[in-house]
């Protein structure tokens, strides 16, 4: 399913996605991620955000565009990205979905959804599943097995329009 963004759609994920960005001024990496083949953390803050609002829009849900300071982190580290249990994982390349093992068991639901670059004004939904279904359905990851599985697009059910 494809999500077309209206101009004041995208402009409020935006400023989302660049307050999340200027809230985390100064955090560091994980230890694990790769820089060389990272985007610009401001690109990928916009690029959630607005994958983020894609699900919310596809499936009528409220989206709270949370944004909060790295102090704050613990305290908001469990809110749902939609409604009161979508959690929302970007896809930049390849066709897996991370699956991470400290959400099992909260009742969330997992939604895969790719923004088009350059400008991501429209998203690509995968598709959705249960978050425990997907964690056993995944392979571990190469960089935190234990920790995190990566899902096979194949598996995501797609949203009916």
């Amino acid at each position: 399913m494809i999500i077309q963004l209206e101009p004041w759609e995208y402009t409020h994920a935006c400023n989302i996605g660049i307050g999340r960005y200027t809230a985390n001024w100064g955090k560091q990496d994980a230890p694990h991620y790769k820089k060389a083949l990272m985007e610009d953390d401001r690109t990928a803050t916009v690029a959630s955000a607005i994958c983020e609002l894609a699900v919310a829009k596809a499936t009528n849900r409220y989206w709270s565009g949370h944004v909060w300071t790295k102090a704050d982190h613990n305290k908001y580290r469990d809110l749902p990205d939609v409604g009161t249990n979508i959690e929302v994982r970007r896809v930049r390349t390849g066709n897996t979905v991370a699956v991470r093992k400290h959400q099992l068991g909260k009742g969330l639901v997992l939604f895969g959804a790719q923004p088009e670059p350059p400008e991501f004004t429209q998203v690509e939904i995968w598709g959705w599943l249960d978050y425990d279904q997907a964690w056993e359905l995944a392979e571990p990851s190469h960089y935190e097995p234990e920790k995190v599985r990566l899902l096979d697009r194949k598996h995501l059910k797609p949203l009916k329009s």
